[in-house]
């Protein structure tokens, strides 16, 4: 039994002179996976989304969702998506809204949508009409909608476009939800800080190309230097031969390699000063963005 949930096998897509997808694109994601889609403005991750959900048809290729094709009705059980610009009826309210769907989609309970409004701290506005709404406020109900219940497939652009920090806080904690109940998770967004705190994957697309496609801890470099979370950090710093650069309560300690870093946590062991915890210094998403979109590819 195969554990693909999409796969997308040598797909391109033109828009008259633009060339959206690049020749021969092809990824697979699987199942239980949070994949953040990242690139510039135009680079094709929308694209992407819309070929795999069926809303725009390739020039090439193929596509298929649990074996299924996008034109295929059964490849969306289970399935959801949430399109960077939404609009809803301004009469109508979020139950309404969520009765509406239900009529189509046949997969959860009232009771379930309810529970991710109250997570998405907008349970109060269930009954209030969607058009005396905030634009922040009419985003989390989005979120709600399309992450209520257990679906097996998520689509998100730019979920948080619009909320506050306290919003943007809410869909990271929901989208590790759906991560921890199974559910595979597709997300674009420029918000490279939210992705990494959520996505254990990346794929990077470049005027159309994917250039790199692995697990952040993979696509992350090593910045040959450790952190030491120390509350004594300058006591330890004179432990190690006064080697290092304080930063409030760490000690950033220079490192040759990856290699030295069992042998130099068994020193910090020894120094007899208190540590809450010792790491690899390791590029950000930024800094993997940077690198990647300045023309260094990664070969997965």
């Amino acid at each position: 039994m195969t554990n693909t949930t999409i796969s997308v096998e040598g797909i391109s897509k033109r828009f008259g002179k633009t060339q959206a997808l690049a020749e021969n694109f092809s990824i697979e994601i699987s199942k239980g996976q949070s994949l953040a889609i990242l690139g510039a403005n135009g680079a094709g991750k929308t694209t992407l989304m819309r070929a795999v959900l069926g809303l725009t048809i390739p020039d090439a290729g193929n596509i298929s969702l649990y074996g299924l094709s996008p034109t295929d009705p059964s490849s969306r059980i289970g399935l959801r998506f949430l399109p960077e610009r939404i609009s809803f009826p301004k009469w109508a309210t979020p139950l309404q809204m969520y009765r509406q769907l239900e009529r189509v989609r046949n997969e959860g309970r009232e009771i379930d949508f309810v529970h991710r409004a109250d997570n998405m701290a907008c349970g109060d506005l269930l009954k209030r009409k969607l058009g005396k709404m905030s634009k922040g406020q009419r985003q989390r109900i989005a979120v709600a909608l399309m992450t209520c219940g257990t679906p097996k497939t998520v689509f998100l652009d730019e979920p948080s476009s619009g909320l506050d920090p306290a919003g943007r806080m809410l869909v990271r904690s929901t989208v590790a939800e759906l991560a921890d109940q199974g559910s595979t998770v597709i997300l674009n967004s420029h918000l490279l800080g939210e992705v990494e705190k959520v996505c254990d994957w990346a794929a990077f697309i470049h005027k159309g190309a994917l250039v790199a496609n692995d697990r952040l801890e993979d696509l992350s470099q090593f910045k040959g230097s450790a952190v030491i979370d120390t509350q004594e950090p300058d006591a330890m710093k004179a432990v190690l031969n006064n080697l290092g650069i304080v930063r409030d309560k760490s000690l950033v300690y220079p490192l040759a390699s990856e290699d030295g870093f069992a042998e130099f946590t068994e020193l910090v062991a020894r120094s007899g000063v208190n540590f809450t915890g010792i790491k690899l210094h390791r590029e950000s998403l930024e800094d993997i963005f940077m690198r990647i979109m300045e023309g260094e590819t990664y070969v997965s």
